[in-house]
């Protein structure tokens, strides 16, 4: 009786501190890293781009009744799903397709689907079909259903200097796919302004999800793991924050609007991007003195999951990276737009800050996500920087829009905010970066880093709740062996 009681009330208690709980009011679903074409790969902003063996992030999808099978990557930079539909060539649509008649809740129509990204696009029709993810469904779920895939590419100034780029099979201007990159299509995570037809707006799949009582708040946080992290890595859960993936506080900023211009009629400003208002980036314990870079003015910085790497103004980046590693720990590859850095950086006890406001002017006391220089060195001839010997930088130079990408995004678990209209960030897990808000600066006009407060760390209710299980296990194998011998 005593060794069945002792059993039974391991089981129970272990359940119940460990054991996966029924989650009212949330949606978990698990990401999967895969590598894509190291040199030919799907970015959506340049894609003559090197990056981290292609990785990206998917999400399983089920489209159609009975249910065809999706791998879309995961994009807060738009708002519209698509899939290639059954018409969409093998050259463009290479894996899976959907076969519209083999779904008996397949809608079809004559609305038009074009969606441009920063270098490509996909084009076909709207649709009506049945989604479902990680067992939620809606049943009337609007969607892009694309014909044709394609690659725009465009010229990004180059520095003047030298550059070196490692051997390798020269690519075609298709996407070449193998077994381990699949990537079927996108799954936008922006609000409605996103969607391709400006002049119809429509509620994306996230937004469904509050309005047919799937999840209780129009919420959905992201944990990306770490660079080196593949399978399995990361998790997107819609209707909460799972406090188990972050240290320290959450620091929040708002959300900036968009205005898109209308072909027919006046431009519309509304929430679209989930973007926030940046000021500056900054270096700290380079091999130069601490720099920042401040704008003269804040400037939109974009939260992009569905880019691979981040994208800073040309001068700003340059004068950047000469700060932490110096110019003879880099080149530049005009022909794809990268900086090749040292590998060994990796090994200083550097800090990128990337500087934000929570405010729509220039602030001293901003927001400060300060993530570690080996962070965003990523290996190009190996899939383990242990073992690299070509490394690249994670952000890369441009002209527009400012992108904070994965490369970036991976160091802090994000929470996108859409009844609030707040972007909130915290240290991953995964990471040694840190957020904080910065102490007032008593000369806002001087070039130098930012200093965190000078402040006791805080111990969130993650961290608690983890070291918490910890002790409650121990004193549970105590129990039951007591039980056992008695």
């Amino acid at each position: 009786m005593k060794i069945q009681y002792a059993a039974g009330l391991l089981f129970i208690l272990t359940t119940t501190v460990f054991g996966q709980q029924e989650e009212k009011g949330v949606l978990r679903v698990p990401m999967t890293k895969r590598y894509k074409t190291p040199r030919k790969t799907h970015n959506k902003r340049a894609p003559n781009l090197y990056n981290d063996s292609g990785s990206i992030y998917l999400i399983n999808v089920q489209v159609g009744t009975p249910p065809q099978n999706f791998e879309l990557a995961l994009d807060t930079g738009s708002a519209d799903l698509w899939v290639p539909g059954s018409s969409c060539p093998n050259s463009i649509c290479p894996l899976a397709r959907f076969y519209e008649k083999n779904s008996t809740s397949f809608v079809g129509s004559t609305e038009i689907f074009n969606i441009k990204y920063g270098t490509g696009g996909a084009s076909g029709y709207y649709a009506t079909e049945k989604i479902t993810i990680s067992g939620a469904t809606i049943e009337k779920q609007k969607f892009g259903y694309v014909d044709k895939t394609q690659n725009i590419l465009t010229e990004v100034p180059t520095l003047d200097g030298s550059s070196y780029t490692p051997n390798s099979t020269e690519y075609s201007e298709t996407t070449e796919y193998g077994a381990d990159n699949e990537m079927d299509g996108i799954f936008g995570l922006g609000y409605p302004l996103l969607t391709s037809d400006l002049n119809n707006q429509y509620d994306p799949f996230f937004f469904n999800l509050k309005a047919n009582n799937i999840i209780s708040k129009n919420i959905f946080s992201i944990y990306l793991s770490d660079a080196e992290s593949y399978g399995d890595s990361g998790e997107i859960l819609f209707g909460g924050i799972d406090e188990t993936k972050y240290t320290g506080n959450i620091s929040y900023l708002p959300v900036v609007k968009t205005t898109r211009q209308p072909s027919t009629s006046q431009a519309i400003t509304d929430y679209g991007f989930w973007q926030v208002n940046g000021q500056g980036i900054a270096v700290k314990d380079g091999v130069k003195e601490s720099t920042q870079a401040r704008f003269k003015e804040t400037i939109p910085f974009v939260f992009d999951t569905g880019t691979t790497l981040s994208y800073f103004p040309t001068a700003v980046l340059e004068a950047i990276l000469d700060a932490a590693v110096g110019k003879i720990n880099l080149a530049y590859d005009k022909t794809n737009n990268y900086f090749q850095i040292r590998c060994s950086m990796a090994k200083q006890n550097t800090t990128i800050q990337i500087i934000m406001s929570a405010t729509e002017t220039i602030t001293d006391t901003p927001v400060v996500m300060s993530v570690p220089l080996s962070d965003l060195i990523l290996p190009m001839d190996s899939n383990h920087m242990a073992t690299a010997s070509v490394c690249m930088f994670g952000i890369v130079p441009s002209k527009g829009t400012i992108f904070i990408g994965e490369s970036l995004l991976r160091s802090v678990y994000q929470i996108y905010d859409a009844e609030e209209h707040r972007i909130g960030i915290a240290s991953a897990i995964s990471s040694k970066a840190t957020v904080f808000t910065a102490t007032k600066n008593p000369n806002p006009s001087d070039n130098t880093s930012i200093t965190p407060p000078n402040t006791s760390p805080i111990q969130e209710s993650g961290s608690n709740q983890i070291q918490l299980y910890d002790m409650t296990l121990f004193y549970l194998i105590v129990f039951t062996i007591y039980l056992l011998q008695s």
